[in-house]
């Protein structure tokens, strides 16, 4: 396989990850930066020659990959594992207490993310679940002290940890639950300056914890 080769492949096997679908032949060759779907079908036609893939004629998304191809993308995966410290448990609820204590690490490929976290968190409580985060999830962590507005952060106010939204409105710093059941947080100047420990960029959810093992 070419250089370039694999990185169409490698591109394939992306988009796959991403969507659950196979890319199209126009939109591998706007990765390719080329005008014209022929010119990347020629990068197609030779990974299906080695074996990598195999295309269904007539369809648009007809790219399916073959055991060789399953093959390379499961040993991409291993490759890039890496092993994120758990370093304990943040509340997603009211400011009742974290805990903030080495609990081993989770093995992890990097290719889930579009930037390496620093950290996992496990969470407690139930005020992130109309964002799709419940109680027992655990969160992969980037440390920054920046934020936008509408991040999920990791926030430390009145001495405690919490997960929550950020949200700016008139030069006024909120931090905002997912769930009606909890106020806003409105912070204090006081508490502006250490807000931000860090920004939620994945999440885990174990199937023995909440019914259906999967990243996101």
């Amino acid at each position: 396989m070419t250089s370039r080769q694999r990185e169409v492949f490698e591109f394939i096997l992306k988009w796959m990850r991403e969507t659950r679908l196979p890319p199209t032949l126009s939109e591998v060759a706007q990765f390719l930066g080329v005008p014209y779907p022929k010119s990347a079908a020629t990068h197609l036609d030779a990974l299906e020659k080695k074996g990598f893939i195999q295309r269904s004629p007539g369809k648009a998304r007809g790219i399916l990959l073959t055991p060789l191809g399953e093959s390379y993308q499961m040993d991409r995966l291993v490759e890039n594992i890496v092993e994120i410290p758990i370093v304990g448990r943040i509340r997603a609820g009211r400011l009742t207490g974290s805990e903030i204590v080495p609990d081993g690490t989770l093995a992890v490929p990097l290719s889930l993310f579009s930037e390496k976290p620093d950290f996992v968190l496990q969470i407690r409580g139930d005020s992130m679940n109309g964002a799709g985060i419940l109680d027992g999830d655990m969160a992969f962590i980037r440390k920054t002290r920046e934020a936008r507005n509408g991040d999920l952060i990791v926030a430390h106010i009145q001495g405690e940890m919490t997960l929550k939204q950020l949200i700016v409105e008139k030069r006024q710093i909120i931090l905002r639950a997912a769930n009606p059941l909890y106020a806003d947080i409105r912070v204090s100047p006081d508490d502006e300056a250490a807000l931000v420990q860090g920004k939620m960029i994945g999440l885990f959810r174990d199937q023995r914890t909440n019914g259906g093992r999967n990243w996101s």
